[in-house]
Parts: structure tokens; C-alpha cells; sequence
């Protein structure tokens, strides 16, 4: 199989220390945030509460896969700003953070994977590239979409969610409790957001470490290919292949890396919404945007 060509090696010390600064804040959404997801599996059920929260965990997951990563991120295809916008809200009801932020810290990410400046790499332990790394203001800079977003930084929807990242969450919160009642907010709301977002958050520690999946290609971090991921996370999980082609549409690859965003890229092209999909050619490695 072809390999990516590798670069510097990741450093050999597991776990390098390095300065954080705890937000009370952000941890305490964090736990009212699950306890409200738990409350579903407290609280009765009805089926159409079931089929609702199915399409909002497909909306904000698609919005983050698709939306976010494969588009705002890499531009790796193109369509219409009514269907990018559609896509990027759904993932912004999930509270990860403004969309500019999310592109940024993703191309930092790549720039700098498993290396002092990723944000999230479980070389600063297991919990802090799963959730750990999202209560430590010192993690991100929240001004890097500055500099690597230039191509997004004039968007004015976009800039506007700099500014009120919270609405799309309230406003999802809002149609569901007027329409099935507060009671139905934990089932079609809180606990769709946090499984997606778990499945989110296990791209960063699970598919980086090595006691996991597997690697098709020789990359200059530790990403793997993890299918209950690449299923959970619809089709995030096959982690070390986007590491190698980081600019390609398609994670999976082949019938056995089953991958919905890309399923649902084919069924958007079909449909003439998406064009311009970047395929890539196996083991070679692309520059990120801007960079």
C-alpha cells in the first residue's frame, strides 16, 4: 500500500506537562450539560421523541463531519452557502464552539498533531485530549481563525456566531419545547448533542492512541483507523486515513470503512447540491489551507 511520506517524529515522552488554566465555568455547563443528557433515560419516552432525536444527533453530526471538518476546515468540496449554513448551524446546537474556532483549532491540529502545539493530543494525557483539553483556556487561542481562517474570515454569518454561538442551541431549544414540551428537551436535545459530541471527543484521545485500530499509512503522528468510531462518528473514525489526505472528501475507504459523511457527499452530488469533491491520491499528503 502506498504511504504517506513522513516528516519529524512525534516526541517519545508520553506525557510532557504543559501550562493550563481551569474554567469553572465551562466545566460546570459541561456537567449540567450531562446530567440533562442522563435525565432522557430517567424520564418516559415516545417514539416520535426517538425519531426527533435521531434527526438532530444526524444533523449536528453531519454538520460537524461535513460541515465543519470536510468543509469549513479543508475545503474539500463546494456547494450552495443555503446548504453550508444548514449543515454548519446543526453542529453549532451542540455548544462545541463558534464555527471559526472550530475550523482553526482543527487546522492547528494538523499543523501541529501529537507535536507541543496540537490542542488536543493524548500525549497530555487520555482525559485531556477527550474532554480535558475543552475546560483549559490555554489550549486553543480563540484568535487563531484570524490567521488561519483568512479564507472564512469575512463571512458574515460566521463572524455574527462569533458573537452569538449560543443561538442556534437556543433557538433548537426553543422549537422543541414549544412544539413537544420541556419534557421532551433531554430526548431530542441533550442527549443527541452528547453522544455526538463524545463521539467527537474520542477522535481525539481514542483514535490517537496506539492501543487502538490500526494504521494504513505512515504519518508523523499517532492517528489511527478505529471502526467503532469510524461508525459512531460517521465516518470520522478512520482518522489515520484523513491524516494522510487531509484535504480528501472521502474518509473510508472501500465497502469495510463504512463512512455516512462521505454517503451523504455522494447523495448531495447526485442531487447536484455538492461538486468539486477532492478525491486525493492515495499516499499523498496535502498542505492545509492558508498554510
Amino acid at each position: 500500500m502506498p504511504q504517506a511520506t513522513p516528516a519529524a517524529p512525534v516526541s517519545a515522552d508520553p506525557r510532557p506537562t504543559r501550562p493550563m488554566r481551569f474554567n469553572p465555568w465551562t466545566a460546570l455547563a459541561l456537567v449540567v450539560y450531562h446530567l440533562l443528557a442522563l435525565a432522557a433515560l430517567a424520564l418516559p419516552w415516545r417514539w416520535e421523541w426517538a425519531l426527533a432525536g435521531l434527526g438532530v444527533f444526524l444533523w449536528a453530526g453531519l454538520g460537524t463531519t461535513v460541515g465543519l471538518h470536510r468543509l469549513l476546515s479543508h475545503r474539500a468540496f463546494q456547494c450552495p452557502k443555503w446548504l453550508e449554513y444548514f449543515l454548519v448551524t446543526g453542529a453549532a446546537t451542540t455548544l462545541q464552539t463558534a464555527p471559526l474556532e472550530w475550523a482553526a483549532n482543527h487546522r492547528t491540529h494538523h499543523g501541529y498533531s501529537d507535536k507541543d502545539g496540537d490542542p488536543h493530543s493524548p500525549r497530555f494525557g487520555v482525559f485531556y485530549a477527550h474532554l480535558g483539553w475543552v475546560i483549559d483556556d490555554l489550549s486553543t487561542d480563540r484568535q487563531a481563525w484570524k490567521v488561519r481562517c483568512k479564507d472564512l474570515a469575512n463571512d458574515r454569518y460566521y463572524l455574527a456566531l462569533q458573537k452569538f454561538r449560543f443561538w442556534p442551541h437556543l433557538a433548537l431549544v426553543a422549537v422543541v419545547a414549544l412544539t413537544a414540551g420541556w419534557q421532551a428537551l433531554p430526548a431530542i436535545v441533550y442527549l443527541p448533542c452528547k453522544v455526538w459530541m463524545h463521539a467527537a471527543y474520542s477522535v481525539n484521545s481514542v483514535c490517537h492512541l496506539p492501543s487502538f485500530g490500526s494504521r494504513g499509512y505512515e504519518t508523523p503522528d499517532t492517528s489511527r483507523n478505529v471502526w467503532w468510531v469510524g461508525l459512531w462518528g460517521l465516518g470520522e473514525g478512520w482518522h489515520n486515513n484523513h491524516h494522510a489526505h487531509p484535504r480528501r472528501a472521502f474518509f473510508g475507504e472501500g465497502w469495510r470503512q463504512p463512512d455516512a459523511g462521505s454517503a451523504f457527499l455522494k447523495l448531495m452530488s447526485a442531487l447536484g447540491l455538492v461538486w468539486g469533491l477532492r478525491s486525493g491520491a492515495r499516499g499523498q499528503a496535502e498542505p492545509e489551507p492558508g498554510q
